[in-house]
């Protein structure tokens, strides 16, 4: 990062960051990654770091782009601040864990196999706990990016 993100980083961190997240939704998120994936969760170590959507974009592609999270192996993930009780917005937490997790297994795939493999494991986490709730309709990525893409506009 370049001097003056990393001063707007911290100053929103310091000052934005007042709504921590939940460790009981890490807790959460760690036991299912054990049960349904081929991941070790328990491996999972990173800071999880909740910023404005506005910054989190500014952070990674200097402006407006389409994503709620990102996650950084020296710096840990990075997200918009979201309703995290929602399975959508959960699964997009676990989506940035299944990138450290795959960090950490020293996974060499190709930015767009990291990608597919995540987004299998959201999806199929979407479509599992949608089913298990309450809910009036299964839950999964397509329904979900509609959700989210208000919160983005």
């Amino acid at each position: 990062m370049l001097n003056n993100q990393k001063f707007y980083f911290l100053f929103s961190f310091l000052f934005y960051n007042l709504n921590m997240l939940d460790p009981e939704i890490i807790k959460y998120l760690v036991n299912w990654i054990n049960n349904n994936t081929h991941f070790n969760g328990l491996l999972f170590d990173f800071d999880v770091i909740l910023l404005k959507a506005e910054e989190i974009q500014m952070i990674a592609c200097r402006g407006k782009c389409p994503i709620l999270g990102f996650f950084l192996p020296e710096e840990g993930i990075y997200i918009s601040e979201l309703d995290f009780n929602h399975l959508c917005n959960k699964s997009i937490l676990l989506h940035e864990m299944i990138h450290a997790l795959q960090h950490i297994n020293g996974e060499n795939l190709q930015d767009i196999f990291r990608e597919k493999e995540a987004y299998q494991i959201q999806n199929k986490f979407l479509i599992e706990e949608s089913s298990k709730s309450e809910s009036l309709q299964l839950l999964n990525l397509k329904k979900c990016r509609s959700i989210q893409t208000n919160v983005l506009n």
